[in-house]
């Protein structure tokens, strides 16, 4: 009988797919695993379980007090509310919860503003702005930017905006962006319009026939005040006296009165009005080399629209030069323009992100805009890749030198970065060895600085699930892990590098949060009054839930619909909440015969050493780890976190032997080598 030993140290690679089970002679085979599920990945290459997420609120304006007493009745948020980070400075990051008007719950939209996990200000219709517009259909395609104080909100079928954070934590504001000059674009409805003349006011301008008409109503609803551009000037209608025929003001002086046909005349690119006028408001935001920038719209959703250089809400294409009587118009560097992408299809701009050049991603592809720096008379848009970007929520991020994105599948993070070998972005595929971890991924979020891990993840929202992707590119540490808990994951966002959730529960959908302390319960409560009978377990109402009390894991709980629980035995320090599991199973164990790997024999697994770092609690194949010291106080006292190796006894012939740990007690683990010994019943292994 031949004996051998298996050894992984590290686990980096994380869970990976059933492709790689034939590829064991991969670097990636050595430290990957078949499951791992509820940890997260060390860059030195140990698995550490995860933490748990912590109750921050339930809605409390859907909250309500029973009777005046400490009674609670619970809140819950709208399923399709938005998590968006706010970030005016160092210790002033806020959470904003946005959820959408509903007739069937409320008919108001609201912001609700948290600051460290407490809610400062909630801003609704009316009183503080135009949000009623945020609705159930139209939320997930709602983005942001942010610079300084101001966040300005845009959707296509709503005005855009503005958050305007004032001189403390409660003092919020919110309206419609008010721009000085609304960005002008041509619609090319093919047909002609006529001035009457070159200056002056009272100035006629014609349309030629029914294909465009004019709308006596003010701007965003009608023509009036709105701005035309024509012969190289500018005028400004003042009323309409028919469909055909608008009364204007001549701003900058025409070069003549020529009928400017249906591609050389513009008008306002944002308004309400429908297709045949042309209209509708910016699909995507950001800041960019010192302009405000809006990517497409509803009726020009290839277009990109820049303000001024250092005047963020002026859109105007020229510069205004008084020379004796003449008003004109000149394009400066500094000017406002408007550029539509030229491709061989339809690109619709659903996120742009401002790096070195500007990235655009669009439905069907990815582009940059170069300039250094952009100037109305050098942009330059190119298209790199051709992945598409997915629809809703899911909007790029940053990561370290790269800006990783989901494709319009659902099912691949890529990351779009310039390749120096080919003077080109290309868009890597970091699903590629763990091509069944995203399904339906809806959003993703990055998470810098988490403990004392030394490295950075990536967390995607996939169906119901979070999917974790350890990155450090200076290490080559590329791994995932899934983690899944009693509920379903909405939304994610990170505020002063701590990961928020939006999490809905058996009995409501909450605000959680990552805790960085070594609690290991979701939606958890902790409380540090001495006694057995609480009360206040709000998100926990009526739910039976698992228990720590004074560091030993406690019988679980009944919480009543009132949110008291009582404990069998006087606790000074307790956290209840819902338990999860963390597993992680090695992929088929695979030795060395000579130059060759060796596997379908017969092998019977006799023990596994697994070291250990700061543990409590771990199952190896179903059997226990014992951690707890024999002593007087054996079942009265915390288990003494463990450092160091255990060797347990394992039992099972396979032809494909694999080892599963897992942790079922809100207690810690963190592996940092696993070693299997196994006996052969041939003699072929006894030959090296």
């Amino acid at each position: 009988m031949g004996i051998r030993r298996y050894t992984q140290t590290t686990f980096t690679q994380g869970e990976v797919g059933s492709f790689i089970k034939g590829r064991a002679e991969l670097g990636i085979y050595r430290a990957g695993l078949e499951t791992c599920e509820n940890m997260i990945l060390l860059p030195q290459g140990g698995i550490d379980r995860r933490r748990g997420f912590q109750f921050i609120s339930a809605n409390l304006d859907s909250s309500t007090l029973a009777d005046g007493s400490t009674d609670i009745v619970t809140g819950s948020f709208h399923t399709q509310s938005r998590l968006i980070p706010f970030k005016f400075g160092e210790g002033q990051e806020y959470v904003l919860i946005v959820e959408p008007a509903d007739s069937t719950i409320s008919s108001t939209a609201k912001i609700h503003v948290y600051f460290n996990d407490s809610r400062v200000a909630v801003l609704t219709n009316g009183v503080d702005g135009n949000l009623f517009d945020i609705t159930t259909a139209n939320i997930a395609d709602i983005r942001f930017a942010q610079t300084f104080d101001v966040m300005i909100m845009v959707e296509q079928s709503m005005p855009p905006i503005q958050l305007v954070r004032g001189s403390t934590h409660t003092d919020w504001a919110v309206g419609d962006l008010s721009f000085d000059f609304y960005p002008l674009v041509n619609f090319n409805f093919a047909t002609t319009l006529t001035p009457a003349a070159k200056t002056g006011s009272g100035v006629n301008l014609t349309l030629s026939n029914g294909n465009y008409t004019w709308v006596d109503a003010n701007f965003p609803n009608g023509h009036i005040n709105m701005k035309v551009r024509l012969n190289a000037g500018l005028a400004t209608i003042t009323s309409v006296t028919s469909d055909t025929v608008a009364v204007a003001t001549i701003d900058e002086d025409l070069a003549d009165t020529v009928a400017a046909t249906g591609n050389e005349w513009e008008i306002t690119a944002f308004s309400n009005f429908d297709a045949t006028k042309g209209g509708g408001y910016p699909r995507s935001v950001t800041f960019h080399q010192n302009r405000l920038i809006f990517g497409g719209s509803r009726d020009k959703p290839q277009t990109i629209f820049a303000s001024q250089s250092g005047d963020f809400f002026n859109f105007k294409p020229t510069t205004r030069v008084v020379s004796g009587s003449d008003t004109t118009g000149e394009v400066t560097d500094d000017a406002g323009f408007v550029f539509t992408i030229a491709s061989d299809e339809l690109n619709l701009i659903n996120h742009i992100i401002s790096q070195q050049a500007l990235f655009i991603f669009t439905t069907d592809g990815e582009f940059d805009m170069s300039g250094e720096p952009v100037t109305p008379s050098n942009v330059l848009i190119r298209q790199q890749t051709r992945y598409g970007i997915k629809s809703g929520t899911a909007e790029p991020k940053v990561v370290d030198n790269e800006t990783m994105f989901i494709d319009k599948s659902g099912k691949q993070l890529r990351a779009f970065v310039y390749n120096f070998n080919t003077d080109a972005f290309s868009a890597k595929n970091y699903s590629l060895v763990h091509h069944t971890m995203l399904s339906t991924a809806t959003q993703i979020e990055y998470l810098k600085n988490y403990k004392d891990t030394n490295t950075n993840y990536v967390v995607a929202v996939n169906n119901g699930d979070l999917c974790v992707m350890g990155v450090n590119v200076e290490r080559d540490v590329i791994g995932w892990s899934r983690w899944t808990t009693t509920g379903t994951f909405l939304q994610v966002c990170e505020v002063d590098d701590a990961l928020y959730a939006l999490v809905t529960r058996n009995n409501g959908t909450f605000l959680e949060k990552l805790t960085d302390e070594d609690v290991y319960l979701d939606c958890h409560i902790t409380t540090s009054s001495t006694g057995s009978s609480y009360a206040g377990a709000n998100g926990l109402q009526s739910q039976t839930v698992a228990v720590l009390a004074d560091g030993t894991v406690h019988e679980n709980v009944t919480v009543d619909a009132k949110g008291n629980f009582s404990l069998t035995r006087v606790s000074s320090s307790t956290q209840i909440g819902y338990n999860y599991t963390s597993t992680a199973k090695t992929l088929p164990i695979t030795f060395q015969l000579g130059n060759s790997l060796v596997s379908g024999e017969r092998i019977r697994k006799m023990f596994a050493e697994l070291q250990f770092f700061k543990s409590k609690s771990a199952k190896v194949d179903g059997r226990v780890v014992p951690f707890r010291n024999l002593g007087a106080s054996l079942l009265d006292s915390p288990i003494t976190e463990f450092t160091g190796i255990k060797r347990i006894r394992l039992t099972g012939i396979t032809e494909q032997p694999q080892v599963t740990v897992t942790v079922d007690e809100p207690l810690p683990m963190t592996l940092l080598s696993l070693t299997t010994e196994c006996k052969f019943s041939t003699g072929k292994f006894q030959q090296q």
